[in-house]
């Protein structure tokens, strides 16, 4: 096994715990995003990850957000 392939399988499992953790934190997924963007919407370039999570924290914590008081 040389250097490249442990990389490589130290980088999935860095993903899948990272995927796993978005999960349990109820962060999205920004990754099934763009693939459902390309999929679906071809027209519509996908913002970048930090942009991504930035519109979700601002959505749900926001000026903006709906909140009970």
């Amino acid at each position: 096994m040389n250097q490249f392939s442990i990389l490589r399988k130290i980088n999935g499992v860095a993903a899948a715990i990272r995927k796993i953790g978005r999960g349990i934190s109820n962060l999205p997924d920004y990754d099934s995003y763009v693939e459902h963007i390309r999929q679906h919407h071809p027209e519509v370039v996908p913002p970048t990850e930090a942009e991504f999570f930035n519109d979700f924290l601002n959505k749900k914590y926001g000026a903006s957000a709906k909140r009970c008081c």
